[in-house]
């Protein structure tokens, strides 16, 4: 399950940049009593209770209206909530409940985030007194906390990542009938051009300027009556590059976001330089986040051709992308359009194979004639640990679980990558990630028929 984001929004000066710090655990964000200090977004990450969580600290939206930086205010604030799974909504309990705070609830009703409404300040007794008047915003349950001292802040972040877990939860078995297809990879290697060209739209800013995608960009395609979200991700950079440089760290997480919350996810590589050290980060993100996956070799029409360029280009691309070996390649010129159309069969293709369930009988058939013909090793011993049978416990990516004795003394990664590549072969899983893992199955009768046997 993709992390959860938390965007905190609420007047200026009721606590943000403080609650900000606090759950990030660090001090990243300024922290003033003057009114507007926080203009940009801030992005931290942090953990709670073993589950890790992106948080977004916002300027103050009910700003003053002679502040020149309003308008952009408004506007960060705005993409922050769109981005997050739950809100979380600061007031001020010594200032008690204001006309700005109505304003704020007002437009977090529209967009229809899940919400949840923090007093700060509550360790005073003018906030105790002034709790009962916040349930007015209409928002639920009113969570006091107090940013400065930490109390509270246990609570409210226990229900927020409750909340957020049954978001994410709905939203990965949502619209079936809906594809979400990210496109992910170095700046500068089209991937903004190539998002246009499918659409036959300038729906994303293109420039040669490395960087121009600053936030992940849906776009809504419709083709042969299916639909396919398409999500152009700011380019991913080493992290030795980014710096302090806020915004580009912030475009990487979310692009990496981006990828845990899509189905497929389309590796874009620039065919005049070949895979570089950061597609091989790409493409191991890929795998672990369990994305089915295909690359695509763009700007070919720029690449100098010999008869067999292409296989040598693939086969370079499968010894440094170790990770998505599995993966398809396709080479594109988002320029001219070339083999752009044939992306979406490709896509089709490995969205079957991502879905695939193999009944548990050919599996098990399967399963013997592969353990058959290469058993599994000796263990501590002298002991061969013997496979009884294997079934398919999920999809979306496919997951094979083999019951078997001595499970634990198994070699997964020899022997796991084994049968995986031979159930590829017998089950056509090109495309996608297909994980193969052991339990052990003991053989022994019960306990108690095995007293008796003793006696």
């Amino acid at each position: 399950m993709a992390s959860p984001v938390f965007v905190i929004v609420g007047r200026p000066n009721v606590g943000k940049s403080t609650f900000f710090n606090r759950l990030t655990g660090r001090r990243d964000a300024i922290v003033q009593a003057e009114p507007g200090v926080t203009r940009d977004r801030r992005y931290g990450d942090g953990e709670w209770e073993g589950s890790k969580f992106f948080v977004i600290d916002t300027g103050g939206i009910a700003a003053s209206e002679g502040d020149p930086f309003l308008p952009k205010i408004q506007e960060q604030t705005t993409a922050a909530i769109a981005e997050s799974d739950v809100v979380l909504f600061l007031v001020d309990g010594i200032e008690g409940l204001l006309p700005g705070d109505h304003e704020i609830a007002q437009m977090l009703r529209v967009s229809k985030k899940p919400v949840l409404l923090i007093l700060n300040k509550s360790d005073s007794k003018r906030a105790r007194e002034a709790e009962w008047d916040f349930y007015q915003l209409g928002l639920g349950d009113v969570w006091p906390v107090s940013a400065e001292h930490g109390s509270g802040v246990s609570e409210a972040m226990d229900e927020a990542v409750r909340i957020a877990s049954g978001e994410l939860g709905s939203e990965e078995t949502g619209d079936a009938d809906e594809h979400r297809i990210a496109i992910v990879g170095r700046p500068n290697v089209g991937k903004s051009s190539f998002v246009n060209q499918l659409l036959g739209s300038e729906r994303s800013l293109v420039s040669p300027v490395p960087g121009t995608t600053r936030d992940p960009v849906d776009s809504l395609c419709l083709r042969e009556g299916k639909s396919y979200r398409l999500v152009d991700t700011a380019g991913i950079r080493r992290r030795g590059k980014i710096g302090k440089r806020q915004v580009e760290a912030v475009s990487m997480i979310m692009a990496y976001r981006s990828i845990e919350r899509a189905q497929i996810a389309l590796l874009l590589i620039d065919a005049t330089e070949g895979p570089k050290t950061m597609d091989a980060q790409i493409a191991r993100h890929i795998k672990e986040s369990g994305r089915a996956c295909a690359i695509l070799l763009n700007k070919w029409d720029l690449v100098e051709k010999e008869s067999k360029t292409f296989d040598e280009t693939v086969r370079e691309i499968k010894d440094k992308l170790v990770h998505i070996q599995f993966a398809p390649v396709l080479s594109v010129s988002a320029l001219t359009g070339q083999r752009c159309e044939r992306v979406f069969d490709v896509i089709d293709k490995i969205l079957e194979s991502h879905f695939r369930r193999v009944p548990t009988g050919q599996l098990n058939r399967a399963i013997a004639e592969i353990v058959n013909a290469h058993p599994p090793p000796t263990v501590s011993g002298g002991r061969r640990p013997k496979v009884y049978y294997a079934t398919q416990s999920g999809v979306s990516p496919p997951h094979v679980i083999l019951f078997a004795s001595l499970a634990s003394q198994i070699p997964v990664q020899q022997y796991g990558r084994y049968v995986e590549n031979r159930l590829r072969e017998r089950f056509d899983f090109e495309g996608t990630p297909l994980r193969v893992s052991f339990r052990q199955r003991g053989r022994s009768t019960p306990r108690s028929r095995r007293g008796k046997a003793r006696r």
